[in-house]
Parts: C-alpha cells; sequence; structure tokens
C-alpha cells in the first residue's frame, strides 16, 4: 500500500474525507492566519476592519464553512454597529468598558474565523505531518495535536452531563448556578472536570500506544504538497499585509 494518497483539491471533513471546499496545505493555512493577524494590528481604522473580516469570510467560504463565515459575518457587523451608540453614553465607566470589548471583538474576529476554519478542515494527520515537515519540535507539535484531539471529547462529554442533569431538573446555564451554585457545581462542573481529566489520559495513552514519540520520520497516509492554490494563499496573504502597511502610512 502506497505511504501517501493523492485527493483532490476539495478541503477534508474531520474524517478525512473530502468536503465542499478548496483544500489548502495546512502550511498555507498557518500562513495565513498570522499574515491576518499581522494585518489586523495593522489596521488604523474601523473599515480596515471590516474589510479584513471580509476576507476571512472569504477564507472560511472558500474551505466550505460558508454558513458559519456568514454567520460570523453577521455578528461582527453586530458589534459594530453597537460600536456607534457607544460614544453616547453618559457614564464614563461604561464606555470604556464597552469600548475596550468591542475593539476586542473587531481585532480577533477574523482570526477566529480563520482558526475555525481551519481547524474545522484540517485533519489531525495532516496537520501533524505539515509542522514536521516545517521542522517544528515535537515538544511543540505533540501538545497541540492532543488538544486539537481533546477539545472535541470533552466538547461531547459536555453534552452527555448536561442532558443527564436536565433530566434530574438542574440547569447548566447561568441562571441556574445562581438560583443553586453548590448543586449546580456538585452535579455539572466536578464530573466535567472528572471526564477531562479521563479524557487528557485516554488520549495521551492512545497517541503514545501510536507511536507519537517515535524518533522516525513521520509519514502520512495523505499527500502534503503546495499547490497552485497554496501558492496564491501565501500571495494573497502578503499583498493583504502590504495593503494594511500602506494604508497605515498614508493616514
Amino acid at each position: 500500500m502506497p505511504k501517501t494518497q493523492k485527493i483532490p483539491e476539495a478541503s477534508l471533513k474531520r474524517d478525512g474525507t473530502p468536503g465542499r471546499g478548496v483544500r489548502l496545505d495546512p502550511r498555507a493555512k498557518l500562513a495565513a492566519i498570522a499574515a491576518m493577524a499581522v494585518a489586523v494590528a495593522l489596521a488604523p481604522n474601523m473599515l480596515c476592519d471590516f474589510a479584513l473580516m471580509g476576507v476571512a469570510f472569504a477564507f472560511g467560504s472558500m474551505l466550505g464553512q460558508l454558513r458559519v463565515s456568514a454567520a460570523m459575518l453577521v455578528l461582527y457587523a453586530l458589534f459594530i454597529t453597537l460600536a456607534q451608540f457607544v460614544p453616547y453614553l453618559d457614564d464614563v465607566g461604561l464606555r470604556t468598558m464597552f469600548s475596550s470589548f468591542l475593539l476586542l471583538m473587531r481585532k480577533v474576529f477574523a482570526c477566529g474565523l480563520m482558526a475555525y476554519a481551519t481547524v474545522k478542515t484540517t485533519h489531525i494527520n495532516e496537520f501533524m505531518s505539515a509542522l514536521t515537515r516545517m521542522r517544528v519540535p515535537r515538544a511543540v507539535t505533540i501538545p497541540l495535536a492532543v488538544a486539537l484531539r481533546y477539545a472535541p471529547t470533552v466538547r461531547e462529554d459536555w453534552g452527555f452531563i448536561k442532558d443527564a442533569m436536565r433530566m434530574r431538573g438542574i440547569s447548566p446555564n447561568p441562571l441556574g448556578f445562581i438560583q443553586a451554585p453548590m448543586r449546580t457545581i456538585d452535579c455539572i462542573y466536578v464530573p466535567l472536570l472528572m471526564s477531562a481529566s479521563r479524557a487528557a489520559d485516554e488520549l495521551s495513552m492512545a497517541a503514545v500506544a501510536r507511536g507519537i514519540e517515535n524518533p522516525v520520520a513521520r509519514t502520512c497516509y495523505l499527500h502534503i504538497e503546495l499547490r497552485r492554490a497554496d501558492l496564491l494563499t501565501f500571495a494573497a496573504s502578503l499583498a493583504v499585509i502590504a495593503i494594511m502597511l500602506a494604508i497605515r502610512v498614508v493616514a
């Protein structure tokens, strides 16, 4: 059996099967996220931030995450709209608090959307192989691999715990916590912490059993290479940074 398999340029689902969007190399995705972080830091005004969010929306849609990208774009527009009313608040403390919060949302939303689309469309093995080719140390790649597998497991356990507690009349929402804080902690958050600890141990043992500490060069069933779409992504990322830098200099 060959070590690699060429798959058409379609993004991968979490199970490794081709998806509907364009398939990008994980290195191109990481470069795009890093470029977006730099561009957002260079953006001098709200209009530039909104334009960068549009770029992030295009990136997410290209990877096949159109519905989530559209929802986050609408939510971002809502934050921008709310920011227009903050200067009219009479209380200085509230004005400062909401201004800081909305500014933070403006700066992190674009990177958050791109990171979400990257995680949803990148298989763990593909991600690990790409990092290995980048000569990233194992002290970085191994914790990242465990973390990417850890979050879905804990989220699944959280859903089971919530369903079980609702059958007992215990609500996991903030109102339920205010009404009965100790009962909520005892029946929801303690089982969640125990489940999270168990999941971490199981994932660590599974990773070791699969040879994650093997010093031999890592191979991947999926074919990892830079394609035309990846080169265009690199070029577009550099162009976005250059445009934001030029706008900042001119402004």
